[in-house]
């Protein structure tokens, strides 16, 4: 007969159930459960060696009608402004469904996600400095920051003052405009969704060439990207890469599979990775990312 637990004998006795020490040693004492989540430690080991173990039955917790009302109004608190309301994706598909979407496509066609990559939209531009040297500048549009660089195509210890002269140009251009970059990273992210976006990001880097005494050449811009990569069955590798694309067309891909070449496997990852994002799609997901306490001193 199974020795009673430590929790069953501090219940006999508050209880006043205990009829005979005898009887409890022998029997145990019959009485309801601890409540749900009171406590999911169990003593009921035994030995020099044992400790205490864990018990998941008593690791949840359902909430009643009253406790589920403070839990909402506590999420409700932290929420400040405008909710914006939630639609499916007006194009039929989102972007930011894509790492979801491909480990939901990639079972249907026998791979496995081995890894995941997102490269942020990044806007660039060759330019001349006063003295003729040829660099270029970008500025990395970040999901939560802008990152500047400025690199020449022949460095050197000669071009260190006037990389430094340059940067700073650029980040105090950058950070000054209110209305883009300093703004929250909903703004950041939307900087990063079209080409026609990332031009006020060019005007920034022309102006920060010009400030600098140097002159401007060939601006670029490469926008958001997922690179997926994958395992097939015979354990030969496949990958796709999911670039961001102006609306109306969201997004496009390119995929591979084989060692060598194998078009049909490359075509079935990209129909199935077509087919769940239009799932995801129909999901109702907010109209714009945006910081939520951004109002909040």
């Amino acid at each position: 007969m199974p020795r009673p637990t430590l929790r069953q004998l501090i219940f006999c006795l508050a209880s006043g159930s205990l009829v005979s020490f005898p009887t409890l040693v022998l029997g145990g004492c019959s009485g309801n459960p601890p409540p749900a989540a009171a406590s999911n430690e169990n003593f009921t080991a035994s030995g020099a060696t044992s400790a205490p173990g864990m018990d998941d039955r008593w690791a949840s917790i359902v909430l009643d009608a009253t406790q589920q009302r403070e839990v909402r109004d506590a999420l409700r608190d932290v929420v400040f402004g405008e909710i914006p309301p939630l639609r499916v994706a007006e194009f039929g598909v989102r972007f930011e469904d894509v790492p979801r979407a491909i480990l939901i496509a990639a079972p249907t066609v026998e791979m496995a996600v081995m890894k995941q990559t997102f490269d942020p939209a990044i806007v660039s531009l060759t330019f001349l400095d006063p003295s003729g040297q040829e660099g270029v500048a970008s500025i990395v549009l970040g999901r939560m920051t802008a990152l500047s660089s400025v690199k020449y195509l022949v460095p050197g210890d000669n071009v260190s003052e006037q990389t430094l002269r340059m940067l700073n140009a650029i980040n105090g251009l950058l950070w000054s405009n209110d209305t883009f970059f300093a703004g929250s990273s909903g703004h950041r992210q939307a900087s990063a969704r079209a080409e026609v976006e990332g031009v006020q990001a060019v005007g920034i880097l022309e102006a920060a060439v010009k400030k600098s005494g140097g002159t401007p050449l060939v601006s670029a811009f490469e926008p958001e990207k997922y690179r997926i990569d994958l395992l097939m069955l015979d354990d030969q590798p496949a990958r796709i890469d999911v670039r961001r694309e102006p609306d109306p067309t969201v997004l496009s891909w390119k995929a591979w599979a084989g060692t060598f070449p194998m078009p049909a496997k490359a075509s079935a990852l990209g129909a199935a990775l077509d087919k769940a994002l239009r799932e995801w799609g129909r999901t109702p997901s907010p109209t714009e990312i945006r910081d939520v306490a951004t109002d909040q001193d």
